[in-house]
């Protein structure tokens, strides 16, 4: 079976990431799929809004499949890094995206619900950005996590790997709405549907001034970003963590920098 179902209704494409065996992580085929239904979303002058959730009850996803990096990792190769904060053609879509969170969205999970415009969570969801558990930064929330919310909401997320509730995530504006599980998809359609009654032009235009702002500064930001993360990837922290992940275990973290020398 296929890692995206894709099911179109009228004016509405709904991507359903299928891999919930591996509570949907970022894995097998899905990037690719992904990359190729946007792209068809995007070129379909009869599809007017997207809705991305997860297969399942129990995540929207998990993010990148931990067991790859923990492998690649220990290879002697690890991440460079991201180059852009738009995932797979949803954040650059000049359509409207809705995320409908129906589990746990963290780490890369997360940052998909962030490349998406609007997030309707279920009752029972919750976000999180855990990758200082494993010695590593998380690129995408580390430029747009700010952009979203409070920055020292967005600091406590990014520095202590503390899980979000989906009412406080309502309280600190990363997700627009909270709803009963059994009702998400039915609001997540709801509001797509009202968006899709709309002038299409005047909502592409809307959300392409918008997202002049939200980008404002972001390629200095993902620069400095690369600098920063090169230092990080040349931590002992970068390998113990994800071997920590292979071999079940607690991390045991150096704490250091390269010659005790963070970048500036």
């Amino acid at each position: 079976m296929s890692d995206l179902l894709v099911d179109r209704q009228e004016h509405i494409s709904v991507f359903t990431l299928n891999r919930p065996e591996k509570l949907n992580s970022l894995g097998g085929t899905l990037s690719a799929d992904l990359t190729s239904a946007m792209a068809e979303f995007d070129a379909d002058p009869d599809q007017y809004v997207a809705i991305i959730t997860g297969a399942g009850d129990r995540a929207f996803s998990a993010g990148a499949d931990l067991t790859d990096i923990a492998a690649r990792t220990t290879a002697g190769t690890p991440s460079v890094g991201v180059s852009s904060v738009d995932l797979w053609g949803v954040g650059s879509s000049p359509k409207p995206v809705i995320a409908a969170v129906n589990g746990l969205a963290v780490a890369g999970g997360l940052e998909l619900s962030l490349n998406c415009d609007i997030r309707i969570a279920a009752e029972s969801a919750w976000f999180g950005v855990f990758e200082v558990k494993r010695g590593l930064m998380a690129g995408i929330a580390v430029n747009l996590l700010a952009r979203y919310m409070p920055l020292g909401d967005a600091l406590y997320m990014l520095m202590t790997a503390d899980r979000v509730t989906a009412q406080d995530a309502l309280r600190l504006g990363l997700v627009q709405k909270v709803v009963p599980d059994d009702e998400l998809m039915t609001e997540a359609v709801r509001v797509a549907t009202m968006i899709a009654s709309n002038s299409q032009v005047a909502v592409q235009a809307s959300k392409k001034v918008a997202y002049y702002w939200r980008n404002l500064a972001i390629r200095e930001s993902l620069e400095y970003y690369q600098a920063v993360n090169q230092r990080l990837m040349l931590c002992d922290d970068v390998l113990e963590g994800p071997r920590a992940f292979a071999e079940k275990r607690q991390p045991v973290f150096s704490h250091r920098w390269p010659e005790d020398s963070p970048p500036q």
